[in-house]
């Protein structure tokens, strides 16, 4: 998908051999964080934020007022719009998960109303419907996110064929202890190893597991990705103020990790 220029004053990436990607609100509501993003404007504005400290990617969760998530075109619309405004060329994806719509025949009627198209969105393989919606995304060319939370999803995402057809692959155990959610994304590996999925991946976790996580996905040689969605908190335990300081972080770590800070 063709990206107008770059813009001057937002900073280029500050870590290019690994993406990092920010997560800038998720499922999380202003209950748990008062700075969780809602609105549009209020996602662009974090967004160009999280990419002047060093992100590379967008990931949002477009919302009502209310705050519940949608699929609605008017509202994908708008907030892919207005994060393109504020970060220029940098891409730019959404959610298609089963509790935003859970009946796959109208998640796909949503998606086929948008007007403005995302750069991608994340597919999660253990919902019913995943391969169906990720046929008709390749036909629209959004770049699909194959979502794996577990051993059997990464088994069924082989089976499927479309490995191909992705952009790249999300290993995303749901294990808050982190030993095991480790443990899991390195079975989840071995499964893509051996069948010669051969697509970027990235690896993260959710919150206790979510530094260690990271910091295994660095070490392992994968993508990342930090913000609200996936944490709260920043390593040493401290509430983190926005977006931006938990990618700022998140950066922190891959240069330590890499030598390269």
């Amino acid at each position: 998908m063709d990206q107008p220029p770059a813009d001057p004053d937002v900073a280029a990436p500050a870590v290019r051999s690994v993406l990092v990607k920010g997560c800038l609100n998720g499922s999380r509501r202003r209950a748990e964080h008062v700075a969780v993003p809602i609105t549009a404007g209020e996602l662009a504005a974090e967004g160009r934020r999280a990419v002047a400290a060093g992100a590379g990617a967008l990931h949002v969760h477009p919302r009502w007022r209310d705050e519940s998530e949608t699929l609605d075109p008017q509202a994908c619309a708008e907030v892919v719009r207005e994060c393109r405004r504020a970060c220029p060329g940098v891409p730019v994806g959404l959610s298609t998960g089963a509790w935003i719509e859970s009946d796959p025949p109208r998640r796909i009627a949503l998606i086929e109303r948008w007007t403005i198209l995302p750069d991608f969105v994340s597919v999660n393989f253990s919902e019913p419907g995943a391969v169906d919606l990720c046929h008709f995304l390749s036909r629209w060319r959004i770049g699909i996110e194959a979502g794996l939370w577990a051993v059997a999803d990464a088994e069924a995402f082989v089976a499927s064929g479309l490995a191909k057809r992705c952009l790249r692959v999300l290993l995303e155990p749901r294990e808050e202890e982190p030993d095991l959610a480790i443990a899991t994304g390195g079975a989840i590996h071995a499964i893509l190893d051996r069948h010669g999925v051969m697509l970027p991946r990235l690896l993260h976790g959710e919150g206790p597991a979510a530094w260690p996580v990271l910091d295994a996905a660095v070490a392992h040689g994968d993508d990342i990705r930090a913000g609200f969605e996936d944490m709260l908190l920043l390593p040493d335990g401290r509430r983190a103020q926005s977006n931006a300081e938990l990618v700022e972080e998140a950066v922190r770590m891959v240069r330590a990790r890499l030598g390269t800070g």
